[in-house]
């Protein structure tokens, strides 16, 4: 057996984090030909799980600055996909929310998406479907730790 030191590890878990992330989005999330902005979806899933939040939050939560954020929320609202509305408890406050058009367009996505990881997943061995989606189940409950 071969032992690692931590920096063999540390660069291994940088190197294999930017090629996982390579290969997911360009094998399983890039549909060819469309043109949907993934900060776009990122933003109209965590609404549709959460309801509304400040823009604050879903910068935070997005790990997005506040004027990013702005900007990916001034794209969604002039596609109709989101809706800014004052806070019922501090009218200061503005909270960000789907529009039906929004869930529409998410759905939509997911719909697509599906169907392409349905039609990649064809390619696995027997057994390798199942063992993709624990690795993903893992790296995300371990990488949830790390924040």
């Amino acid at each position: 057996y071969s032992f690692m030191n931590q920096q063999d590890i540390i660069d291994e878990i940088a190197n294999g984090s930017y090629h996982a992330l390579h290969l997911l989005h360009r094998n399983l999330l890039n549909l060819p030909g469309q043109k949907i902005i993934h900060h776009d979806l990122a933003i109209l899933s965590m609404l549709a799980m959460n309801g509304p939040m400040l823009a604050s939050e879903l910068a935070e939560k997005l790990s997005s600055t506040r004027p990013q954020m702005t900007q990916f929320i001034d794209r969604l609202e002039k596609k109709g996909a989101v809706l800014r509305k004052s806070d019922t408890k501090d009218r200061r406050q503005v909270r960000v929310e789907i529009t039906n058009n929004g869930r529409s367009t998410l759905s939509g996505y997911r719909g697509m998406v599906r169907s392409h990881i349905t039609e990649k997943l064809e390619k696995l061995e027997p057994g390798q479907t199942e063992h993709l989606a624990q690795a993903l189940r893992q790296v995300i409950e371990i990488t949830q730790k790390l924040v």
